[in-house]
């Protein structure tokens, strides 16, 4: 990709993500919470559901490194907190469940 190309990328990416985050992290948030089917084929469906909305997530918080999206330095407070908040949930995740990237097989 040329320069122009790459920066007219970031400027489109850096224009819905933030929305997008907030919606893959409400949705995360109100699926998760659901209670946990017990019934052994829809518990399973259940967590693969919730492990692809946090590969979203983590997709999402990589688009924001790589549009070097807008910090509290830049004045961008609730735009800087949201990633944050991305960011430190997606460890919590991986803490609690103990899954790296490997395991996720996304091959980093």
């Amino acid at each position: 990709m040329t320069n122009d190309m790459t920066g007219d990328a970031r400027e489109r990416v850096a224009i819905f993500l933030p929305d997008a985050l907030a919606r893959a992290l409400n949705s995360y948030h109100a699926f998760s919470g659901e209670n946990v089917p017990t019934d052994i084929k829809a518990f399973k469906e259940y967590h693969n559901a919730c492990k692809v909305a946090i590969a979203h997530i983590d997709l999402l918080i990589k688009l924001a490194r790589w549009a070097d999206l807008p910090s509290a330095d830049d004045g961008h407070d609730d735009l800087a907190a949201m990633v944050k908040n991305a960011e430190s949930e997606l460890a919590d995740y991986h803490e609690k469940f103990g899954e790296d990237d490997d395991e996720k097989g996304d091959g980093e």
